[in-house]
């Protein structure tokens, strides 16, 4: 029995862009072919089988030609589970990945770096799934990523994609991990800031500026560290005091024409962690906890992330 259907129809049924339903098609997850008058047609234990895999009850259309008294249950087919090396350590979060997962490509046209080395996250999906952990951690692509997630709001099965890619950063080896995050995650637990900025040179810094703004624009502004009750606690991307100290002055004068009251620490000031971005997640519970102190010492009520 044949199954009549528009792209569009289907697409309204699954809650899925009609790209989806193409890239389905076209990838032979959905086995469809070409019908009349834009129509695709396909067997109708096919879209059963389609219906089943995301929980859902068949929907006959008087329009897509099927009798809905010649429709019969879907046969249960019991296949051989897929069995991990060893799912204890194995990348992949979830071994029901290798039914759930598509292989829609919905996530590869999402993604900025889609193709990059010939990679896309649905490639990295179907590695995770068919244990290639060793290749996986060894490649470059995870680390290009990032991480903004747009692959995992595009999935129509709800892969846990963006997890995926930290677990593989947080399995490397943490001296294999890319030079700068490795070496600014360390200088940060060792120094505070993801660049090493000593604490004098970085209050001499702010309060330069500090002058500089109340001298030009700002009358009577003086730079808040460590000003205990402030409204709001600011952090800061160590790259800006670094390289860019100017760039600091907008937000500050923003604050000044808002009567805002906020502070900045004078320790543990770094905005930016770098333990989250590279799998490390004991130096991101502690870089997390040292802000977490600074907003109780200082009795803050609003915390402001550079990111």
């Amino acid at each position: 029995m044949m199954y009549e259907f528009k792209v569009s129809e289907l697409a309204e049924e699954f809650g899925v862009h009609r790209n989806t339903i193409r890239n389905w098609i076209n990838a032979g997850t959905l086995p469809a072919k070409e019908g009349p008058g834009r129509k695709y047609l396909m067997k109708f234990q096919d879209y059963q089988g389609l219906c089943d895999k995301f929980g859902r009850e068949p929907l006959v259309r008087p329009t897509s030609h099927v009798d809905p008294k010649a429709v019969k249950p879907i046969e249960k087919v019991e296949s051989e589970p897929i069995v991990l090396t060893d799912t204890s350590s194995s990348l992949v979060l979830d071994p029901s990945w290798a039914d759930s997962c598509l292989t829609c490509g919905s996530c590869a046209s999402a993604c900025p770096i889609s193709g990059v080395g010939g990679l896309d996250p649905r490639k990295i999906v179907r590695m995770a799934v068919f244990g290639m952990d060793q290749e996986l951690l060894e490649s470059s692509w995870p680390w290009k990523c990032t991480m903004c997630a747009k692959c995992e709001e595009a999935c129509p099965a709800g892969i846990k994609i963006t997890a995926l890619m930290r677990k593989i950063r947080g399995s490397r080896d943490r001296n294999l991990v890319p030079g700068p995050i490795h070496k600014g995650v360390q200088m940060c637990l060792e120094r505070g800031n993801n660049l090493g900025i000593p604490k004098d040179d970085f209050l001499f810094l702010c309060e330069d500026l500090g002058e500089e703004l109340a001298e030009d624009e700002c009358p009577g502004f003086k730079t808040p560290i460590d000003v205990h009750g402030a409204r709001v606690m600011v952090t800061v991307n160590s790259k800006e005091p670094f390289a860019e100290p100017d760039d600091m002055k907008w937000w500050w004068k923003i604050f000044y024409a808002a009567g805002e009251s906020w502070t900045i620490p004078s320790e543990h000031w770094e905005g930016v962690n770098w333990g989250l971005f590279s799998g490390d997640d004991e130096a991101m519970k502690i870089v997390v906890g040292r802000i977490v102190d600074n907003m109780r010492r200082l009795n803050c009520k609003i915390l402001l992330l550079p990111e």
